[in-house]
């Protein structure tokens, strides 16, 4: 161990980036020959690893164009802190999570003002998806790319992009084991004969406003059809109070639950889901469970993916496979 810490900054511009971020402190604590020192910005799974966030990374989840309008002041407001901290902090390494829209900005800055501080970026934006010209101007301000998607470095390669390299995906270590899920129907009172349906409406607030009410509406039509069926949602801390309050136009039918365990057990237990785009699918599709695809997107974000989007799914479960596996209602 050195006398002098590694000091690096990372920066989470949304919940699912905090949890990658909390992940990977804990990974990097425990393999490190050197003592590890870090900071920047992240939520409430990385505060619990030690980071003291430079904001509340609640102002910078945003979806699509409409959002980015809303809140487009208060976004450049954070992009140029971000980046002012970086060049003051001067850290060993800046590793930016996710996010693209908001951390290759704050890493153009960066660069500009210090082209000594490396630059990663963990996950890779998906160009295959849109924006295939991403992959070049990153070169500019980004020096290398943890992939989480198996093909992503070859389609990195093609595309002229910095150099990639596959990590694999963390939820691949968080499979749970079938006693999580009958755990879980013991803990909440679910037989285990009963058909037990997940509903997660997405993990932004922007996601749970436009779907909370609507996805659990669904969920109990689906349950009237099925003769029977107990619904659950599972929740993220940070959108408690929201959740809680859309909770009070759902029924004492439906289980609202928070927390990793929670939410884990439930994945084991669930005989079917109704999920949002996203990390979610593919957490659904490695726990086997059968599941629709849906969203529901502001006009103008839904005429720009109209135009824009450059595969045949929106869902990663069938973009992996390259088949149809999963349904969609978009």
């Amino acid at each position: 161990m050195t006398a002098e810490p590694v000091r690096i900054m990372l920066v989470a511009g949304e919940i699912s980036g905090d949890r990658l971020g909390a992940q990977l402190m804990a990974a990097l604590r425990r393999l490190s020959p050197v003592r590890v020192e870090f900071l920047g910005v992240g939520g409430a799974a990385m505060a619990q690893h030690g980071l003291v966030s430079l904001h509340d990374i609640g102002d910078t989840a945003v979806v699509g164009v409409w959002d980015v309008f809303k809140r487009l002041p208060l976004l450049l407001r954070r992009i140029r802190a971000t980046a002012r901290f970086a060049l003051d902090e001067a850290p060993d390494l800046l590793l930016l999570i996710d996010s693209p829209d908001f951390n290759h900005r704050v890493a153009r800055r960066v660069r500009a003002g210090n082209r000594r501080i490396p630059i990663v970026a963990y996950v890779a934006p998906s160009i295959w998806a849109w924006r295939r010209g991403r992959a070049r101007s990153m070169r500019r301000c980004i020096d290398h790319v943890l992939a989480l998607l198996p093909f992503e470095e070859e389609v990195f390669r093609r595309a002229g992009g910095p150099p990639c390299t596959y990590v694999g995906h963390p939820a691949l270590e968080e499979i749970a084991a079938p006693e999580e899920g009958a755990a879980f129907r013991h803990r909440h009172g679910i037989g285990a004969e009963e058909t037990l349906i997940a509903l997660l409406p997405g993990s932004r607030q922007g996601e749970v406003q436009r779907h909370g009410e609507r996805f659990v509406a669904i969920g109990q039509r689906a349950a009237q059809r099925l003769g029977g069926a107990r619904l659950a949602v599972p929740g993220r801390e940070e959108l408690r109070s929201l959740l809680q309050q859309q909770r009070q136009n759902w029924g004492e039918d439906v289980l609202l639950v928070f927390g990793e365990a929670e939410r884990r057990g439930l994945f084991a237990a669930a005989d079917g889901a109704l999920a949002a785009v996203g990390t979610a699918v593919l957490e659904l599709g490695l726990a086997r469970v059968p599941m629709v695809v849906g969203l529901r997107e502001h006009p103008l974000n839904a005429w720009l993916g109209a135009r824009l989007l450059r595969v045949p799914s929106m869902a990663l479960v069938n973009l992996v496979l390259d088949a149809p596996a999963v349904a969609e209602c978009l």
